[in-house]
């Protein structure tokens, strides 16, 4: 008897998942692995400057062929899209997508069907993340303990075919707290970091039910998506390292694959595969929801801060305008495109930024109805310079926590603070944001008890939601500075950094002696959302060259808080107290300046 329900029940499970087949939609890819030729920055240009890359400082090291260069074509293998089982008639995929794989997309319910046909000359395999697999549909070569049908999946060899079935359960859709689509990849898992190194690695989407049409991949509602992967790609991981030697290095018998001047040149720090702003323009309209698909993929040096010019968007329920990605991290972040132009996209790590990880989104009017939000709120003014400044890092001399002299030696703060021939120690020149009283320029602001602590930061700037700022900026250093907000929505005319945008911007590049004011607005769509605190914390700085302005010392504190949340005199934010020192009357541009 016992025997009779344990079969009984084993054919109801089987006559349910029947069901749950043919209710579900089957979404099935026709995938091929093909080996191309990849150009990371096809049109010879930098694309956010207008200079050619072979005269342009950063770029050149990355992309000047050479006897022992490769330069910025390199043959890699990419997961491309077919019509249907024959593999003939491939599936165009959005330029802006690179080198990655094509967008796969499935609802809660639905079946993922992945036939792969492997075209290239070594095996591969496809290995998705977010989503519940069988042994046999796992695509991940490692010692698992499987075997025969169950072990088929791990690798497709050259000429090779294999069928994937991935089920999109309820318990791996999105919940009703997240977005509508939730980010993820796929990728071949045979030797992950070089299998991904070659280029095989692509977005795959789990969305909520009734998101997507039935028939297709396209979603229910007007949302924009673009799928973009911040990666600083390790070519000498490569599985044609070799290859691309021998096909591109113009002496490659002069080639020493250990050279540190070798392997940098062949890290590209890029954007789904372009540099320099050789990523196609992202086209989106005004007023439309777009939902960025932000992948982080790579090794320890893959720390990436995702910033979006112009505009804020929303990450996991809370306003930002910068995400972090880490290496394999997968976020959807949401934005409304409103700010009508063409807007940088770009890390803002130093080093990423330097070495061409931008590229470009453009927010264009496609609608009469198409207005900016009316502000109610106060007009706020704020009269910043910046000023020549001597730093010292440690004023009192002595480490507050051994108190030893700073310059003791075998302490370990000689090394920072001990001068000498070869040695600054403790003391830099440097720029500061310093604030006044109006735009005359001649009475400054005492810092109080309560903003000692900000040391060389510029001036705390806040507004509530409905404000509009109004910044006079002075500069009386000796280069061309500005001040770039974020969090806060500004015009073109008000950016203070320039690129190939169209612009003609005074306030990016303010020259010694002038001065420039910018007007930024606080509306409800930049303001915190009900998942924040009452004030959200950005900062302000100088983007007339971003790397050299920031470390120069040009950053200040930006703060955005509800309605209703500032004193009068907006004292209440900050209240730490740190020392300070004074500094004398000086005389620059011809000016007195008196401390008050």
């Amino acid at each position: 008897m016992p025997s009779v329900l344990y079969g009984g029940c084993i054919l109801a499970l089987k006559l349910l998942w029947l069901f749950v087949l043919v209710e579900a939609t089957t979404r099935t890819y026709y995938v091929g692995i093909v080996e191309e030729n990849w150009d990371y920055a096809p049109t010879g240009k930098n694309l956010i400057t207008g200079q050619s890359l072979s005269e342009d400082e950063h770029a050149s090291g990355f992309v000047k062929r050479g006897a022992n260069r490769i330069g910025r074509i390199y043959k890699k293998a990419v997961y491309k899209q077919f019509t249907d089982g024959t593999y003939t008639q491939e599936i165009p995929k959005p330029s802006w997508l690179g080198f990655l794989g094509p967008v796969m997309k499935a609802q809660e319910e639905d079946i993922f069907i992945v036939q792969l046909k492997n075209f290239a000359s070594r095996p591969y395999s496809l290995h998705p993340h977010g989503l519940f697999y069988d042994k046999d549909s796992e695509g991940a070569l490692y010692p698992d303990g499987t075997s025969g049908k169950s072990k088929e999946d791990d690798i497709v060899v050259p000429g090779g075919n294999y069928t994937y079935t991935w089920p999109v359960k309820k318990e791996y859709a999105p919940t009703l707290a997240d977005p509508t689509c939730l980010t993820w990849i796929y990728h071949s898992h045979i030797d992950t970091p070089r299998d991904i190194s070659s280029g095989l690695i692509g977005p795959l989407l789990v969305c909520k039910k009734g998101s997507l049409d039935d028939s297709s991949v396209q979603s229910t509602d007007a949302t924009k998506g673009f799928a973009l992967m911040y990666s600083i790609i390790d070519e000498n991981l490569s599985w044609y390292i070799d290859a691309n030697i021998k096909a591109f290095c113009l002496d490659p018998t002069t080639v020493d694959k250990e050279d540190e001047g070798f392997k940098n040149s062949n890290k590209m720090h890029a954007i789904n595969g372009y540099i320099f702003g050789n990523l196609p323009t992202l086209e989106m309209c005004a007023g439309q929801s777009v939902s960025w698909y932000l992948i982080g993929i790579g090794n320890e040096i893959d720390i990436h801060s995702v910033y979006f010019y112009g505009h804020t968007i929303i990450n996991r329920g809370h306003r930002a305008d910068v995400v972090n990605l880490f290496p394999a991290t997968f976020i959807t972040a949401e934005m409304i495109a409103g700010n009508v132009g063409k807007w940088l996209l770009t890390c803002q790590v130093n080093e990423h930024l330097q070495a061409g990880m931008k590229g470009l989104y453009n927010v264009q009017i496609c609608h009469k109805n198409v207005s900016q939000p009316s502000l109610t709120g106060q007009e706020r003014r704020y009269f910043i310079a910046a000023e020549a400044v001597l730093w010292n890092y440690g004023p009192e001399g002595d480490d507050k926590f051994t108190g030893q002299a700073l310059n003791t030696t075998g302490s370990e703060s000689a090394p920072f603070f001990t001068q000498g021939t070869d040695r600054i120690g403790g003391q830099y020149w440097k720029v500061q944001y310093v604030e006044y009283t109006d735009d005359k320029f001649t009475r400054k602001k005492n810092r109080t008890e309560a903003t000692m602590h900000l040391g060389i930061l510029g001036p705390v700037i806040k507004a509530e939601v409905g404000d509009t700022l109004l910044v006079t900026f002075a500069n009386k250093a000796e280069k061309n500075y500005s001040i770039m907000p974020h969090g806060v929505s500004y015009s073109k005319q008000s950016e203070g950094t320039s690129y190939l945008d169209g612009h003609w911007k005074l306030g990016a590049h303010v020259k010694p002696c002038e001065t420039f004011t910018y007007k930024w607005r606080v509306p409800e769509n930049v303001g915190p959302t009900t998942s924040d605190p009452p004030c959200l914390t950005y900062l302000y700085y100088s983007a007339s060259d971003p790397v050299m302005d920031t470390n120069s010392g040009l950053v200040g504190p930006l703060i955005v808080c509800r309605k209703n949340t500032l004193n009068h005199d907006g004292t209440q934010v900050l209240t730490d107290v740190f020392t300070y020192p004074e500094w004398h009357d000086l005389v620059i541009c011809g000016e007195i300046h008196i401390q008050v």
